[in-house]
């Protein structure tokens, strides 16, 4: 059976994409090229994910190839033939003309328009319109204005105008009958990047601080979910396209691919979106932050 020469992968992060796409290839860093094709930014922070294909050096297991050269490694096709470093290094170069961005025929830079104009980049997903909750449980009406009120207090305290409001799950995710009583805040206004955090750490801990106080003026407990902006659906929606796309590639290979750690609720997606597919299976291992799914084949 032929090997397997290139696998394109899309990830939280280039070094997770190249991860997953070495232990396909049974390979080395030092024995395979990686070429950046999309990246899709979703979050404030532009951390999306990023589509890439790896691909064997020619003689990778036969011969002994120099290592790539620091910011030579990476190219990308929507900007022609023009190597750039990868994300999070500068762009200078080390002297020399610029290098020329037209297609080695004269034409324009590949992936770009006619007259050498570039596409757009891809414009943030839109966010559904919050409904306001339609619960009519008078307790669980009480639970949504304790914890508005603490949430609008909390803000007030930390300077930050913004509107609270209790709505329906906005999650594709239906709650479990043994989940326990559960209420959905939505934070809206202007510059609220600060309260999601890289990656949302800090909508994580905002949201811990909002579920201890809430339950220490409460007899049962409570959970309480909150969301800044639409956060939490734009990364539902990313997780949901990674798990799907990785699922494909381990019922394609038949070989398992570990995700990268996640915190259990984003666990808990992955779980969810690929327990019906026949192809696949979901497991969680690790300890603590370092908590992953692994995608196995069925």
């Amino acid at each position: 059976m032929e090997r397997v020469r290139s696998v394109e992968i899309q990830a939280r992060t280039l070094e997770e994409a190249t991860r997953l796409a070495l232990e396909q290839l049974e390979a080395s860093r030092e024995d395979v090229e990686v070429t950046v094709l999309e990246e899709i930014h979703d979050d404030y922070y532009g951390d999306g994910e990023v589509l890439v294909r790896v691909a064997l050096r020619s003689g990778a297991h036969g011969a002994t190839l120099p290592p790539p050269q620091p910011g030579n490694e990476l190219t990308r096709p929507e900007r022609g033939n023009e190597r750039v470093p990868p994300p999070g290094r500068g762009q200078r170069g080390r002297g020399g003309p610029p290098r020329d961005r037209r297609d080695s025929r004269g034409g324009p830079p590949r992936g770009g328009r006619p007259g050498g104009q570039r596409q757009q980049p891809r414009a943030p997903r839109p966010i559904p319109p919050r409904r306001p909750s339609t619960v009519s449980d008078e307790v669980l009406q009480s639970y949504e204005t304790l914890a508005k009120d603490t949430i609008r207090e909390l803000l007030d305290l930390m300077g930050v105008a913004s509107d609270v409001m209790a709505v329906d799950n906005p999650s594709m995710m239906p709650l479990d009958d043994d989940d326990p009583p559960t209420v959905f805040i939505d934070v809206n206004g202007r510059d609220l990047g600060m309260l999601i955090g890289r990656r949302g750490e800090h909508l994580s801990q905002l949201q811990y601080m909002v579920n201890l106080l809430v339950n220490r003026q409460l007899e049962e407990w409570v959970r309480v979910i909150v969301d800044v902006e639409g956060y939490r659906t734009r990364r539902e929606e990313s997780l949901v396209g990674l798990a799907e796309r990785v699922a494909r590639q381990v019922a394609r290979n038949r070989r398992p691919i570990s995700l990268e750690p996640m915190p259990p609720n984003e666990r808990r997606i992955v779980h969810m979106t690929l327990k019906e597919l026949p192809d696949v299976r979901t497991e969680s291992s690790g300890e603590g932050a370092l908590r992953r799914v692994t995608i196995f084949p069925s």
